[in-house]
């Protein structure tokens, strides 16, 4: 196996047809180096950090309610190419963007939650699905 240690990303390229993306960064011993994987894998890799953030959080606090929060920036509720699907897209303030696909149904009971947690005996119970 080989370890490759980078302190800093210098850029991130797209190839043609976005089947890949290199990123190139500067390893620890000055040199540039770079990590091409294709799509998917970005895709499971992108997964990964907050899954690990919030173990990691988790066990330093010994608390398994605690988990990694992002603030909220904006959001987008559009109609998907598959009929009766949505695409739910969350952005924080700082840029990072996440799409979810969502039903109609999933949505209907997202807002009864919501709505429901309004009320003034519900504050201090966590909002399930």
């Amino acid at each position: 196996m080989t370890d490759i240690s980078g302190t800093s990303l210098i850029t991130c390229q797209i190839a043609p047809g976005g089947s890949s993306i290199r990123l190139v960064f500067e390893a620890a011993d000055g040199r540039q180096a770079t990590l091409t994987l294709p799509i998917l894998c970005i895709q499971r890799l992108l997964m990964t950090p907050p899954h690990a953030a919030t173990k990691a959080i988790r066990a330093r606090h010994r608390d398994d309610t605690v988990r990694l929060v992002f603030p909220l920036g904006d959001w987008k509720l559009e109609q998907a190419a598959r009929a009766g699907e949505l695409i739910l897209t969350l952005n924080t303030p700082d840029g990072f963007e996440v799409a979810f696909s969502v039903g109609h149904d999933t949505i209907a009971q997202m807002s009864r939650t919501a709505g429901s947690a309004a009320a003034p005996s519900n504050r201090s119970r966590p909002y399930v699905n």
